[in-house]
């Protein structure tokens, strides 16, 4: 008896500690992608104050407007991609081309601004410049992220709605009919057949006496 109880409390304790490290990692794993992209959007920031002489705020936008372009061109990327693999249709086709044209023009412009701005200066080694490359480029992994839990997310809620109309369907199944009572034509409520010899044992509605 004492061992079924110690077994309870070490399992109860486990499904808890496993429960609140899915939540927590499942609430890292969201804002992640957003605190990735602060690092690259810092090193706009930085080199388009120092290099280009742009005022303190035009710099914040600067960087905020590219790594924001950055993001959404990668995750729409992949949604324009997702889509034309389950819609053949050319007329249905999203123009994923152009989705990737855009971040490509997005990786032109940071590697301009990151990293040919570092070589020109001549200030900094090159080992520190290639690192300075890689953290430009970090909205990659994070535009990709964004994408993948948000197509994983429609899965889901694809997935609840479609069991929650089986459900409903079967639930129409076993539902018993009921016939419903026949309504009188001239008093608007339920009625009786009564025979008519005349016609054959053919039945007509009269009024249900009281």
């Amino acid at each position: 008896m004492k061992t079924n109880m110690l077994e309870k409390i070490f399992r109860t304790l486990s499904d808890t500690i496993n429960g609140a490290e899915r939540s927590l990692l499942d609430l890292l794993s969201a804002i992640v992608p957003y605190t990735t992209a602060s690092i690259p959007a810092y090193l706009t920031y930085t080199h388009t104050y120092e290099y280009m002489d742009f005022p303190v705020n035009i710099a914040w936008l600067a960087a905020f407007t590219v790594e924001v372009l950055g993001v959404t061109a990668v995750s729409t990327s992949i949604r324009f991609w997702q889509w034309n693999t389950t819609h053949s249709n050319k007329a249905d086709r999203a123009p994923f081309v152009l989705a990737v044209s855009t971040y490509l023009f997005y990786i032109v412009v940071v590697l301009s601004v990151n990293v040919i701005l570092e070589v020109y200066a001549g200030v900094r080694a090159p080992a520190v410049i290639w690192a300075i490359g890689l953290f430009s480029l970090l909205s990659i992994p994070s535009g990709v992220l964004i994408s993948v839990r948000a197509q994983f997310g429609e899965m889901l809620e694809d997935k609840r709605l479609k069991a929650e109309q089986r459900r409903q369907e079967r639930q129409q199944i076993r539902r018993p009919w009921t016939p419903q009572p026949a309504m009188n034509a001239d008093t608007d409520g339920p009625g009786t057949l009564e025979e008519q010899p005349q016609r054959g044992g053919l039945f007509r509605r009269g009024k249900q006496r009281s």
